[in-house]
C-alpha cells in the first residue's frame, strides 16, 4: 500500500495529524487529507517534506 502519515512540524516538535493518508488534495491554503478508511481533514498549511521511503508527509500548519 501507499498510504502515509501526514506530521505537522511546530518549534522542532512533531504531532501526527493523520494516520493512513491515501489522498491530499491541495487548495490554496488549504490541505485537504482523506484517508484508507474514508476519513477527511482539512488544515491550513503547506506540505514541506515528501518522504516517500518512510511514508511521512511533514506539513507547515497556518492558524
Amino acid at each position: 500500500m501507499c498510504e502515509s502519515k501526514v506530521v505537522k512540524v511546530s518549534d522542532g516538535e512533531e504531532t501526527v495529524l493523520m494516520e493512513d493518508v491515501i489522498r491530499i488534495e491541495v487548495e490554496g491554503d488549504k490541505l485537504k487529507l482523506y484517508g484508507l478508511l474514508g476519513e477527511t481533514a482539512e488544515i491550513k498549511g503547506r506540505i514541506t517534506l515528501m518522504d516517500m521511503k518512510k511514508h511521512k508527509i511533514l506539513v507547515e500548519e497556518w492558524v
